[in-house]
């Protein structure tokens, strides 16, 4: 009996210390100790740990600690997938998709796409809902676009946001709905999407979905003019011929308001096209 507790306290052991090598590679890679980090994630990923998998094809991708190699890196990527990593089984479809390291091949990335969408991996969601809106390897379907951008929307993802808005702000897909075009928007531009923040001032500017606000629409048109978008700059202009001065004065402070909350930090993984 006190040989099987023994046994069994041994085979209990091994998982915190195999955490804190990840931890401590993982580590090193934040700190840029790529060459350490690397022969790390080797190391646990020879014994199929998942994240090391993951994490090596990252350091592949990126040519961080060893020469870039999109093969190599698809290849780790597709062993993390493989164990069940919804990120990389995006990662995998991205490669696919846009044919890195192996030829392109849109229903290898859609199969992949699905599997991680279906794990609730939003960025995957809201590609597949580009994929079905664009028709790219199979047949364009508007209800599909809708369902993967809706799904996508509701855990907050800011592309699928952005996407149903415009989908109820045109009156495809769905009835046109100003309102609920304006909710998705505002969603979308609270997290920082410039699309989204010039699209939120046009609906104020207008006066279409929300009470009319031209001090409103200058101060999201400047977020999205911030973050570089070309159209929002041109609308500013538009608005500072049509302002008086109290309430430009008042819009350029509330825009100063809005950068300290709504600013662009966020990286997408959306498929290019």
């Amino acid at each position: 009996m006190h040989k099987s507790a023994l046994l069994m306290l041994f085979l209990l052991l091994p998982a915190p210390v195999v955490l804190a090598d990840f931890n401590s590679a993982y580590q090193d890679y934040k700190d840029g100790n790529y060459d350490s980090a690397f022969a790390e994630f080797e190391r646990l990923a020879a014994d199929d740990h998942m994240k090391a998998a993951f994490y090596l094809g990252t350091m592949y991708r990126e040519g961080k600690g060893v020469e870039r190699d999109y093969a190599e890196s698809l290849q780790w990527y597709k062993r993390a997938a493989e164990q069940g990593e919804p990120k990389a089984m995006h990662n995998v479809a991205l490669f696919y998709h846009n044919g890195l390291g192996v030829e392109r091949n849109m229903a290898t990335a859609i199969e992949w796409y699905e599997k991680a969408a279906e794990l609730d991996y939003v960025d995957a969601q809201q590609n597949l809902g580009l994929i079905y809106f664009r028709g790219q390897g199979v047949q364009a379907q508007m209800s599909k676009a809708l369902e993967w951008w809706r799904r996508a929307a509701e855990q907050g993802g800011r592309k699928g946001q952005y996407n149903l808005g415009l989908m109820y702000f045109t009156g495809r897909g769905v009835d046109e709905d100003h309102a609920r075009a304006y909710e998705w928007y505002r969603k979308a531009a609270e997290q920082g999407l410039p699309d989204a923040q010039n699209s939120l001032g046009a609906l104020y500017h207008d006066g279409k979905g929300v009470e009319q606000d031209w001090v409103e629409a200058y101060a999201w048109f400047k977020l999205a003019e911030q973050a570089g978008l070309q159209l929002a700059e041109l609308n500013i202009a538009i608005l500072e011929t049509k302002m008086d001065e109290p309430d430009l004065e008042r819009a350029r402070e509330k825009a100063e308001d809005y950068a300290d909350k709504y600013v662009d930090d966020e990286t997408d993984g959306e498929a290019q096209p």
